[in-house]
Order: C-alpha cells, then sequence, then structure tokens
C-alpha cells in the first residue's frame, strides 16, 4: 500500500472539541477487534509515517492515529482534546508511542486514565519524578540542543533544514539491513519531506521542550496498568541514553522489557512486521 492509497482507504476525519478547535484525525473501526489502538508518532509529529503501521495493526485492532496539531499548543491541552475524541468515539485504548508519542502517551494516560487500557511506549525516556540524575541532564541537553535548533531553524532556508534532517535519518548504520528495510528508511524521508513545513516543524520543537513542564509522574501514576505495559527499548538505539531507558524501566509498573528489537531509533519502521508481532501478542495476551 503506497501513502497515497493509505489516504484514500483511511480518509482523514474532524472533530470539534469543546474549545472549538477543530481536532482531525484517522480512524478505522475493526468491528471484529476486542481492543484499539492510538498511534503516536515521534518527533516530527506526522502520523501518516506510520501509515504501514496503521495498515497492519487494522488487521487485528482498530487503531486511531494524528498529528500533534498546531492549534493544540502544549502537551497537556493536546492530551484533553485526545481524551474528549476518545469519549466522543467511545473508546478506551492501548496507547501505543514512538519516542516523543511515548511522552505523550504519559501525559495522556496520567491526565485521563479513563479512556486507557494499556500502554507501548518503544525508544523513548520517561517523566518520572524521581529520574536519576544522568536521565535528568541527559533528556535536558536534549531540550536544549531543540531549541538550538529552533534558532537555526528561524535563520536557514527550509530546503536546507529538510536536507539536514533527512541526511540524519539515511546516516543510520545499514549495514544489517535487508534491501527492504533500506528502502523502507528511503520511503520515511521522502514521507517527511512531502509532509514537513516550517511552520509544523517549529511547532513541534516547542511542543518536545514542553514536555519538561510534565516531569514528576511516579509509579503510583501508572499503577491500573500494572503488568499491561510494554517497553521495547531497542539496544543499539542511541538517541536516548541508558540512564533514560532505565528511568522509564524503573517508572512502569511490572513492564515487560523488549531490547532485542534492532534498527536503532527508528527500528519499528525498519522491522516493522517484527515490531507488530511484539505488540499484537502482548496486547492480545491481555485480551484474552
Amino acid at each position: 500500500m503506497t501513502l497515497a492509497e493509505f489516504r484514500l482507504t483511511y480518509p482523514a476525519a474532524a472533530f470539534t472539541v469543546s474549545s472549538g478547535k477543530p481536532f482531525v484525525y484517522r480512524y478505522y473501526k475493526n468491528s471484529q477487534a476486542k481492543a484499539t489502538l492510538v498511534l503516536l508518532t515521534g518527533g516530527i509529529g506526522l502520523s501518516d509515517l506510520f501509515y504501514k503501521h496503521f495498515a497492519s495493526f487494522a488487521q487485528d485492532f482498530s487503531v486511531l492515529t494524528f498529528d500533534y496539531q498546531i492549534p493544540f499548543a502544549d502537551n497537556g491541552e493536546f492530551a484533553d482534546a485526545v481524551a474528549e475524541l476518545l469519549r466522543h468515539l467511545g473508546e478506551r485504548v492501548w496507547l501505543v508511542g514512538q519516542s516523543l508519542g511515548g511522552v505523550v502517551a504519559q501525559v495522556i494516560a496520567t491526565r485521563h486514565p479513563e479512556v486507557v487500557e494499556g500502554l507501548v511506549l518503544s525508544n523513548t525516556c520517561s517523566l518520572s519524578g524521581s529520574m536519576s540524575e544522568e536521565g535528568y541532564r541527559d533528556l535536558m541537553q536534549m531540550v536544549e540542543s531543540q531549541r538550538k535548533f529552533k534558532k537555526w531553524l528561524s535563520i536557514l532556508p527550509f530546503s536546507f533544514i529538510k536536507g539536514m534532517m533527512r541526511r540524519a535519518v539515511l546516516k543510520m548504520k545499514t549495514d544489517n539491513f535487508t534491501a527492504a528495510e533500506k528502502v523502507a528508511m528511503k520511503e520515511i524521508c521522502d514521507a517527511m519531506l512531502e509532509l514537513l513545513t516550517k511552520p509544523y516543524e517549529a511547532h513541534m520543537i516547542d511542543f518536545l521542550c514542553d514536555a519538561e513542564h510534565y516531569f514528576g509522574l511516579t509509579q503510583d501514576d501508572f499503577a491500573p496498568w500494572k503488568g499491561r505495559v510494554l517497553l521495547i527499548l531497542s539496544e543499539d538505539d542511541i538517541t536516548f541514553t541508558p540512564a533514560c531507558k532505565q528511568d522509564l524501566i524503573d517508572l512502569m509498573p511490572s513492564p515487560t522489557v523488549v531490547t532485542h528489537l534492532t534498527g536503532g531509533h527508528l527500528a519499528l519502521m525498519v522491522r516493522l512486521e517484527q515490531y507488530a508481532d511484539l505488540v499484537t501478542g502482548f496486547i492480545k495476551a491481555r485480551m484474552e
């Protein structure tokens, strides 16, 4: 399935939240499914980059996804809008978040636990209030690097910025990738270049930096999902340090931790089939 075919098969819809702002989303209701997944993309913020994941999961689940939209300026406002949409759809969901999406999932779950069945978080970090000194330092370095990047964004032509982003993805070590997996990486870049705009990239930097305002979560905040948290933390992902990963493990109650999914930070993209099997198996085992 191509991206164009995906958009035709799963058209976008819009829901007006109580603040009067439109919330745009894609939703597939699988009448045979016993669970619904919300796919939360990473820091690029473009949910269409997950189109193959959406189509794959739609075989077994109902699926919902959306961008981190500009009208919702911070993580709290966005989480509240997501919860309002879920109540409108009559859904209680599994939050499936990659990278920044894992952070967004934590905000949604702790603000609106009534709409959440469980969490699947991959190659991400925690919002723990008791994170290690090393983990906190590593996260704040990431935040500061994003603030510096926003300054470059205001100065440099956006075509140059997108070229930098493309090179950052394609320079990943791909020696062990199959030909199909290398093609998948190129498809990610092509879709990103098609969809990304300068205003949206600036919004996403602000949205990511805003996450530091939600530090302070405890294991008690996640107690409702004891045994219903899957952490996929690739050993070869260097975006988040070992300290950040351990802080996330320590925050979650009795999580299942998987480290063998290789492919770096974007393992779920280049190892889509293995990733989908892990997530599907975990959730189905908790539906029985």
